[in-house]
């Protein structure tokens, strides 16, 4: 639900209020003064945008600029674990 936010025509304060987008009040009490003479302003606006819309805003060049950087960091070699390991005949006996 947004929030709608209403000036006071009286004293001047902003009153908020929840309501749905079809049933939006046109004017709402002043929750300072208790006066009725209310109007409705532009309040503070949040857009959230989801991880795929984030990513889509993106530089064109970031994947290749990770993919590079992935290709020269020593953890992306994935045989270098396989070059740790030791075949099991050659392992301790305890």
């Amino acid at each position: 639900m947004p929030i709608y936010s209403y000036r006071c025509r009286a004293c001047g304060g902003v009153t908020d209020a929840y309501a749905s987008v079809s049933d939006a009040p046109q004017s709402v009490p002043c929750e300072h003064c208790d006066a009725t003479d209310t109007y409705k302003i532009i309040g503070r606006v949040a857009y959230h945008a989801n991880e795929a819309t984030k990513t889509a805003r993106l530089d064109s060049k970031y994947e290749k600029r990770v993919d590079d950087a992935m290709r020269k960091s020593s953890n992306a070699d994935p045989n270098r674990l396989l070059r740790k390991m030791k075949p099991f005949g050659d392992a301790k006996k305890e």
